[in-house]
């Protein structure tokens, strides 16, 4: 059933064109044919010949068994009618052919949009060089030639509906009050199209700058020196640069980002370099823990290539968030929106294989760092304590009315043990971001054996140390870090 759907929205960017093809090319029978059956019946009338009476098309071609007499009058009242309607006439035919050759350039125009972002999603799964450099201009050209797409069909469905309307006007008194009735729902289709239309301009050019916002507050150099001083020796284990902000917060995991973030509720833009502190997080580890998480979150900074992986799955994100923003108004979209939103929907797919691929094999690469700077076996288990800590957290935050999460969670702590499961080991970390490997394969890639000891110390209650270390190092005035491991 779902691969039938699939099939039929595919389908769908082929049977608007054509279905407008269709419909413009009966308009332009239905005019050109009255018109070449008033040249007959004008030959007929000034030269009898009952072989032009076979060559009519419309209802004229009912009445050739009259009476000569009769049928003299009746082609001269037909001639006379269709005469004081020739210009319209003409005119409906010329709006139907325009209609016609619009659709036939929609029709051809459809395929050459999916297999230009096949070719691209393809390139960009084989060279994450193309995938850095193409990711946001694939996207923009997308959004261009959508809009040429639906201009055209657009285009052409004003048309052979301003033609249907003109006929339906012009035969309104042979009982063709119907089909103006008929064209109401389509200029309502043609409503919602242009407003999509519009609409999809400013919002794809929203994303050449991209951005993120979340609670949080920044902790700058003279407020917390000790910390600053920490982070940066962090940074000089991995190789990696210094962050330009430190931010802390409640409701989101340990993350870095290069895209300008926009802090709530002071609504504080930063730009650079933004590493993410937990609180919540923060609260229950061991110092060599979490040096070893922010290890590996510095470690996407420590090369140009794993940094423009971090912007390149924030810019996918954004384009995500953009894609549901379009889909999500409040009504079902119509025939003539469904194959935008399923081009747009085809490429997201695409492209996610790709940034998945580049983004795992990326945070292998800064797993390595994290491990340079507490040892394999700590890193692994600061992972799998992350990820007890994270169900616990959301459950919270889910359950939260403006308490003190903090609090909160070190309360659950002292009544409930953290529990890992198996199935807790092919999950991975919760990231705003980038796409993380589960956990099973990022143990692996280290050689971390998954033992008892290794789950005893990812699962322990916290000590006083774990729950206060942080807020030390915050309120500490010294500039040399302490505590640091080896």
């Amino acid at each position: 059933m779902a691969r039938l759907k699939t099939l039929w929205k595919a389908l769908a960017i082929l049977l608007v064109p054509l279905f407008l093809m269709g419909w413009a090319a009966q308009q332009a029978w239905r005019a050109e044919s009255l018109l070449a059956d008033a040249r007959i019946m004008r030959q007929w009338t000034e030269h009898p010949d009952d072989a032009l009476l076979e060559r009519l098309q419309g209802n004229e071609g009912k009445q050739v068994r009259m009476e000569y007499s009769s049928r003299r009058d009746f082609f001269n009242r037909r001639i006379a009618a269709i005469e004081a309607d020739s210009g319209p006439l003409h005119l409906r035919a010329v709006l139907a052919h325009v209609a016609w050759w619009l659709a036939l350039a929609a029709l051809l125009g459809g395929p050459a949009i999916w297999l230009r972002v096949r070719v691209d999603a393809w390139r960009a799964r084989a060279s994450r060089v193309f995938l850095y450099e193409h990711l946001s201009h694939s996207w923009q050209v997308l959004g261009q030639w959508l809009r040429g797409w639906l201009a055209l069909v657009l285009a052409a469905l004003s048309l052979a509906l301003l033609s249907e309307l003109s006929w339906g006007w012009s035969h309104r008194h042979d009982g063709n009050w119907l089909a103006l009735m008929l064209c109401l729902p389509l200029v309502g289709t043609l409503y919602l199209g242009g407003k999509m239309a519009v609409q999809l301009g400013p919002r794809w050019r929203a994303l050449q700058a991209p951005g993120s916002a979340f609670l949080g507050m920044p902790l700058a150099r003279d407020t917390a020196p000790a910390l600053w001083a920490w982070v940066e020796h962090l940074a000089r284990r991995t190789a990696a640069p210094v962050p330009d902000h430190l931010v802390v917060g409640v409701d989101q995991s340990f993350f870095v980002t290069s895209v300008e973030v926009t802090l709530q509720p002071s609504g504080q833009v930063l730009s650079g370099r933004t590493l993410y502190l937990p609180l919540t997080y923060l609260s229950a580890m061991s110092q060599e823990e979490a040096a070893a998480v922010i290890g590996h979150e510095l470690g996407h900074f420590s090369t140009r290539d794993t940094e423009l992986g971090s912007e390149t799955a924030a810019r996918f994100q954004l384009m995500c968030e953009h894609y549901w923003a379009l889909t999500d108004e409040g009504e079902q979209p119509t025939w003539i929106e469904r194959p935008v939103l399923w081009m747009a929907g085809r490429f997201l797919h695409y492209f996610q294989v790709a940034v998945h691929h580049w983004s795992r094999a990326q945070e292998l690469v800064a797993d390595r760092a994290g491990a340079a700077v507490a040892g394999e076996a700590i890193f692994g288990q600061a992972l799998l304590r992350v990820i007890a800590l994270a169900g616990v957290i959301e459950q919270l935050l889910q359950a939260s009315r403006g308490d003190d999460l903090i609090r909160a969670l070190g309360e659950h702590l002292r009544a409930h043990r953290l529990d890992l499961d198996k199935q807790a080991f092919a999950r991975a970390v919760a990231h705003p971001f980038d796409t993380h490997p589960p956990t099973e394969q990022r143990l692996a890639h280290l050689k971390v054996s998954l033992d008892a000891e290794l789950l005893a110390q990812a699962t322990r209650p916290p000590t006083e140390h774990d729950r206060r270390w942080f807020n030390d190092l915050i309120s500490r005035p010294a500039s040399s870090p302490e505590g640091l491991p080896a």
